[in-house]
């Protein structure tokens, strides 16, 4: 990238060769891992029924948040403005009756530590791109930040934007491409799909997309998601609405529920969830069957008078697991963990069994 001057440091946001893309965790959910989190929710809240039906849904049909606008800028003063506090608390309410981490867009500095103590991901909108009073407020909070690509600029300019957040000390950036203004009258926006592959060959920061400010009609919205999943990206917004048709905003791209549930299906989310289910309760039979012969073993030690805790073998199954897990494409300090967690409660449930036999009666 060309600088603008000879004392301006490398973007941070820039990938050196060293680096991979980062992982940011919004709770349980995670972008640039090799997942597809999909983000589901309406323009705008408008009362409560609207928002608790639009989180159930997303979490039925296999989207991992839940957003919405609490407070709203409109092209004109007359438009919905949303409802302010209220609404942030309805999305808060929603997202816990569905289970889901929530996220709105920061309009105002003034507005970021309210916002923070109520949802668990900003999001900064495509018009404030380059307000970098707001994008400081909003790094400063330690949210995990979606920072929208506005409608005229370069990517350079994106990343730059990315800067004043990673410059609050904040890493949880999440990049999201929603569409650059051209003359066709038959778009609003044109999604730029080349430039996920482009922004993740040049940033360690994952990239999602967002179609539906580019559509022009909401049977575009799937195959644009279906495109941005094939090119790579890191997960998806979506506009979702029960009622789009009676909507109080949004550009005319809002999904019904029957809608997300089709275009989930597409994406193939809910098998990916049935997979993770299945593999899930795999691992909890494993787990038990590991458990059930740990304390055999203590059974037989403890008759034949021997040492309950062996350090020596402990440190050979994580060695080996260790092996194992960067075979596997694992993290082995990850499955380091793992292992510690079930030596320790295997080691409890081995004392346990050794009290209950010694006990009389």
């Amino acid at each position: 990238m060309t600088s603008s001057g000879p004392t301006e440091p490398a973007l941070k946001s820039h990938r050196r060769p060293d680096v991979e893309t980062t992982v940011v965790a919004v709770r349980n959910v995670r972008f640039g891992d090799g997942s597809y989190p999909v983000v589901a929710g309406p323009a705008a809240v408008e009362n409560e029924e609207q928002m608790v039906a639009v989180a159930l849904a997303a979490a039925e049909h296999g989207a991992s948040i839940v957003r919405a606008g609490t407070f709203r800028a409109e092209t004109s003063p007359y438009r919905y403005r949303g409802m302010g506090e209220e609404g942030l608390w309805l999305l808060e309410h929603a997202g816990r009756e569905a289970g889901l981490p929530t996220m709105t867009e920061i309009l105002e500095p003034g507005h970021a530590d309210l916002l923070a103590e109520h949802v668990d991901m900003l999001e900064v909108g495509p018009d404030n791109m380059q307000n970098f009073v707001l994008l400081r407020a909003a790094g400063a909070t330690g949210r995990p930040v979606m920072l929208h690509r506005g409608p005229s600029a370069t990517i350079d300019e994106w990343l730059m934007a990315a800067e004043y957040i990673l410059a609050e000390d904040n890493r949880q950036v999440v990049l999201c491409e929603r569409g650059s203004r051209t003359f066709d009258p038959r778009t609003s926006d044109t999604l730029d799909i080349s430039a996920i592959p482009v922004v993740q060959r040049m940033s360690h920061l994952p990239v999602v997309i967002d179609p539906a400010p580019s559509a022009g009609g909401i049977d575009l919205v799937k195959p644009l998601a279906l495109a941005g999943r094939s090119v790579g990206a890191d997960g998806l917004v979506v506009a979702v609405h029960p009622d789009p048709a009676t909507a109080l905003a949004g550009n005319g791209s809002q999904l019904d529920l029957a809608e997300l549930a089709d275009l989930m299906d597409a994406l193939g989310i809910p098998l990916l969830r049935d997979e993770i289910d299945r593999v899930d309760r795999a691992l909890i039979k494993l787990i038990a069957r590991r458990l059930h012969s740990s304390v055999e073993i203590a059974r037989i030690k403890h008759l034949r008078g021997l040492a309950m805790r062996s350090p020596d073998r402990e440190a050979e199954l994580i060695a080996e697991a260790r092996e194992d897990a960067a075979a596997a494409g694992v993290s082995p300090d990850y499955i380091e963990e793992l292992m510690a967690v079930v030596l320790t409660h295997s080691r409890a449930a081995q004392r346990a069994e050794i009290e209950k036999s010694e006990t009389p009666g």
